[in-house]
């Protein structure tokens, strides 16, 4: 009897746990679609409910940005400008919690060619359609996942095409 109680103790937590860890997902997942529709969308005044205020960012070329009103101006001088009008779109969203308020978050998106430095096409500038993988870290506040931090690297199909870990 006492075995049957502890198993059903157990059968409980681990339940309790998954669907915890289901909801903080699912949340984390509404966090990023926001971020996601703000690329596309190439506005960025929802930023405010998806990044903490402290957030660090590293773009594709090295720029790091600090805090979100950084972060936010050089998102949107960034897409009025070479991102304009240039589609991305979510294609992979994988999350493991570190702890029960940090997260990790790998995104894969697909980006359609651009063509910088002012989104105008001269002849020399196009960057071809490409996937970028997004490194994010969020953090649990007040009850709500917020983005912390995020990194940024366009894939190079060729080099992942011949991956050695794989």
């Amino acid at each position: 009897m006492k075995n049957l109680k502890n198993l059903f103790s157990v059968l409980f937590l681990v339940t309790g746990f998954l669907c915890f860890s289901q909801s903080d997902e699912k949340e984390i997942q509404t966090q990023v679609s926001k971020m996601v529709s703000d690329w596309n969308t190439h506005e960025f005044k929802n930023m405010d409910s998806y990044m903490t205020e402290d957030v660090e960012w590293v773009n594709i070329v090295g720029m790091h940005w600090k805090g979100r009103n950084e972060v936010k101006a050089a998102h949107q001088g960034n897409f009025s400008a070479f991102f304009k009008g240039v589609p991305f779109t979510q294609k992979n969203l994988q999350i493991r919690f570190i702890t029960k308020d940090v997260a990790v978050a790998i995104l894969v998106s697909s980006v359609r060619e651009f063509f910088p430095p002012d989104g105008i096409d001269h002849g020399n500038n196009r960057m071809p359609a490409s996937d970028d993988i997004l490194t994010l870290v969020l953090v649990k506040k007040k009850g709500k996942w917020l983005i912390s931090s995020g990194q940024n690297t366009v894939v190079d199909a060729r080099a992942a095409n011949n991956n050695p870990a794989k």
